[in-house]
């Protein structure tokens, strides 16, 4: 694998707009229009055979049009039946929907029945819908942050003690005698992917516990990207670590075509955003000048350009949204014509 990796991003949900609406359901899989099982695993297929180096599943139960969305760990451990050398992951798994103890024991053993192609992505979760319609307790963040950082530290516990068995006395969470045999085959273990972006408390866990940070479609233009890269690595600094013993990653939208049509097409479709109550700091991605400071798109000389301007602020995986999915036309020119030009 070369220094920088190229990832797919499942389309775990549709997104089109309904009938009579401009307005798609999800921005992330505008063009897809209703939930297709073998619609999802033909992009898989071909994002392995393409040289694409990992696929992300997001973990959500619901965002998609008609509320139908593929669970994440169910879809990942089929993705390792039908997958051989593409890397899998999860872009991010909610710490709260599972009991992190049985997250270590679920991860090892993805990890040996996919010859140790896993990626554990996690997050402190956000969503507090799906939180309330699943009879999830949505606590305040920095409680759902302190239980993230709990759990990394739990996870990594039983994944080094094999069947020896683990013991930990947290706030949150208590194991005693635990064991995680087999254990994954990754040395030391799975990467660890943590997703956020609060500077002062999910950027200084990051520093503490990530192999890869991981940003999001609305933090990954240049400038942002650079200021809280800075910040990881001052954190660094701060809990003593190596901040070259972690990745970062740009998880954002694609747009890579010569055709000027299907340019305008889905920047039609993709603005304007107006940012939720989050990011009220932020003006609204409008217009097409808007959408190049987030998006990768263009040309393929263009998505290059923009892939090599936050590479030298310190990017090295990019987790992409190709917002013509279903369509892979965009996903085969991008692999073709750009992949091997930024490699």
């Amino acid at each position: 694998m070369s220094d920088i990796s190229f990832e797919f991003n499942v389309p775990v949900f549709a997104g089109a707009p309904e009938a009579g609406s401009d307005e798609p359901q999800h921005r992330d899989t505008p063009c897809y229009d209703q939930l297709d099982w073998s619609t999802t695993r033909e992009t898989i297929e071909i994002a392995a055979t393409l040289g694409f180096d990992a696929a992300w599943a997001p973990d959500h139960l619901l965002l998609g049009r008609n509320r139908a969305e593929f669970e994440c760990w169910t879809l990942l451990s089929a993705m390792a039946g039908f997958t051989d050398e593409i890397d899998i992951g999860s872009l991010v798994l909610c710490n709260d929907y599972r009991n992190p103890a049985l997250v270590a024991k679920m991860a090892a053993t993805l990890d040996v029945i996919s010859d140790g192609r896993l990626q554990l992505g996690l997050g402190a979760g956000w969503h507090e819908h799906e939180y309330n319609a699943y009879d999830w307790e949505y606590r305040d963040g920095f409680d759902r942050l302190m239980r993230l950082d709990e759990s990394i530290r739990l996870i990594k516990r039983l994944w080094s003690a094999g069947s020896a068995g683990a013991c930990f006395d947290g706030e949150y969470y208590q194991i005693e005698d635990a064991p995680c045999a087999p254990a994954p085959v990754q040395d030391p273990h799975p990467p660890i992917l943590v997703g956020g972006q609060g500077e002062q408390v999910t950027l200084k866990l990051v520093a503490k516990h990530a192999d890869i940070w991981n940003t999001d479609v609305f933090n990954g233009d240049v400038p942002t990207l650079k200021r809280k890269i800075d910040v990881i690595e001052s954190h660094c600094e701060t809990v003593g670590r190596d901040p070259d013993a972690i990745e970062y990653s740009w998880d954002g939208h694609v747009i890579c075509t010569r055709d000027d049509a299907t340019l305008d097409r889905l920047l039609e479709l993709m603005t304007p955003i107006q940012f939720e109550e989050s990011y009220q700091d932020r003006a609204p991605i409008e217009t097409e000048a808007d959408a190049r400071e987030y998006f990768i798109m263009g040309t393929p000389e263009e998505c290059a350009d923009a892939i090599e301007r936050r590479i030298d602020v310190g990017v090295t995986k990019f987790q992409c949204w190709f917002l013509d999915i279903p369509d892979t036309s965009g996903m085969e020119l991008f692999a073709d014509e750009v992949m091997g030009e930024v490699s």
